[in-house]
């Protein structure tokens, strides 16, 4: 491991036999990402915690004891700390994960604590085409569309789509296409039954991409199906209005709740706004499709420049997989995303933000909850050690 590394640019030596409350006096206690690394300068333990100098003082302290009941002598082990202070919960993740990967690239990803982001893949273009639910962001082919919040809503998902469109339920049959014999719900009027003929699969892929297109975009279909339930009223037609009404209903649910931030995963582009640090200060971070970058540091509300300066950055070119790396980052965005705005920053998609709304954000991040400094404890957020 070279010096300095840039995912952790602070850093102290350590000397066991030198003045311990002059090295402390060195380190902040603030809320940090921190290594401790050997003589030779390799990796011994990485942690995220929300006292930095506490935690070298009760790691490092003579005679201190790390966990229950084992003693972990770190203090004839360490001599050097790389560092970074951190000042949302938001950096904190995003900066753990990338030291996680550097410093411990066979073991951090079973120990790293980020759940996967869900997705839905769909391949209109497929032979004979059908929703999944995936956390793999590395399909070649087709559509991601996601972030979903939990792999329940994903096939939840799923089967409501089914639903809203009428698609094929029993892929078995379906693959047998066009010599297959329906199942009950062509009957029912449930399904245009591509398996045994009764519309061509090239006019069964037309139907999956619509429907595609309005998990994303869902607007104008709850549009026209709102004039038609509002015709079947004016009609005097009750019972055809209010089969419409459910259908509109259970249709509103896209771009709500488990669903709120569903979109393309080219579209996966975000300001997230999250607390600076001092008070009235913010810092903001651009989120793309496997990339999370700190652009900026407001010490006021005058956000002159940042958006052009975020569409510079953001790139150009579609972007629709991910290979394993980059999917972590958007893990870690995903779970930022739906987790409670009270604490969590704010995030702004990038294809609709403006400046008025990035000044609004901003002195909605100084309105959140502070993380407190832990006065007598290190405050372990995160922590991987060598093994």
């Amino acid at each position: 491991m070279s010096d300095a590394p840039p995912i952790l640019p602070q850093q102290i030596e350590f000397n066991p036999l030198a003045d311990f409350d002059a090295f402390l006096k060195d380190l902040p206690a603030k809320w940090a990402v921190y290594l401790m690394a050997d003589e030779t300068n390799q990796p011994v333990q990485l942690l995220c915690v929300k006292n930095l100098r506490y935690s070298l003082k009760r790691r490092l302290g003579d005679g201190q004891m790390v966990g229950m009941s084992k003693r972990v002598d770190y203090r004839s082990l360490v001599r050097k700390i790389y560092w970074r202070r951190v000042d949302s919960a938001f950096e904190a993740d995003a900066v753990y994960l990338e030291a996680a990967r550097e410093f411990f690239p066979k073991t951090y990803r079973g120990m790293h604590g980020f759940s996967p982001a869900w997705f839905i893949h769909i391949n209109p273009d497929a032979n004979f085409p059908r929703y999944t639910k995936t956390i793999n962001l590395d399909i070649q082919t087709g559509m991601l569309i996601g972030p979903i919040e939990d792999k329940h809503s994903a096939g939840k998902l799923i089967e409501d789509v089914v639903d809203w469109f009428d698609l094929c339920r029993y892929y078995n049959i379906l693959v047998q296409s066009p010599d297959a014999r329906a199942c009950a719900y062509k009957e029912m009027g449930k399904c245009p039954a591509p398996c045994d003929g009764s519309i061509s699969m090239e006019s069964y892929r037309h139907l999956i991409q619509w429907s595609a297109q309005t998990i994303i975009s869902p607007r104008q279909l709850i549009e026209d199906n709102t004039q038609r339930m509002q015709q079947a009223a004016s009609d005097l037609e009750f019972e055809a209005a209010a089969k419409i009404k459910s259908y509109v209903d259970s249709l509103s649910k896209l771009g709500k709740g488990s669903l709120r931030h569903v979109r393309l995963l080219r579209d996966f582009k975000y300001l997230s706004i999250q607390r600076g640090p001092r008070d009235n200060t913010a810092k903001i971070f651009l989120i793309t499709p496997g990339e999370i970058q700190e652009i900026a540091c407001l010490i006021d509300e005058n956000v002159a420049g940042i958006l052009q300066q975020a569409f510079s950055l953001a790139p150009s070119r579609a972007i629709d997989s991910l290979q394993e790396i980059p999917a972590e980052r958007v893990a870690v965005a995903s779970y930022h995303l739906f987790e409670p705005k009270a604490t969590h920053g704010i995030f702004l998609p990038l294809d609709s933000v403006d400046e008025k709304q990035l000044t609004k954000a901003f002195r909605d991040v100084q309105k959140q909850k502070k993380e407190e400094t832990v006065e007598e404890s290190e405050g372990v957020v995160k922590e991987l050690q060598m093994l």
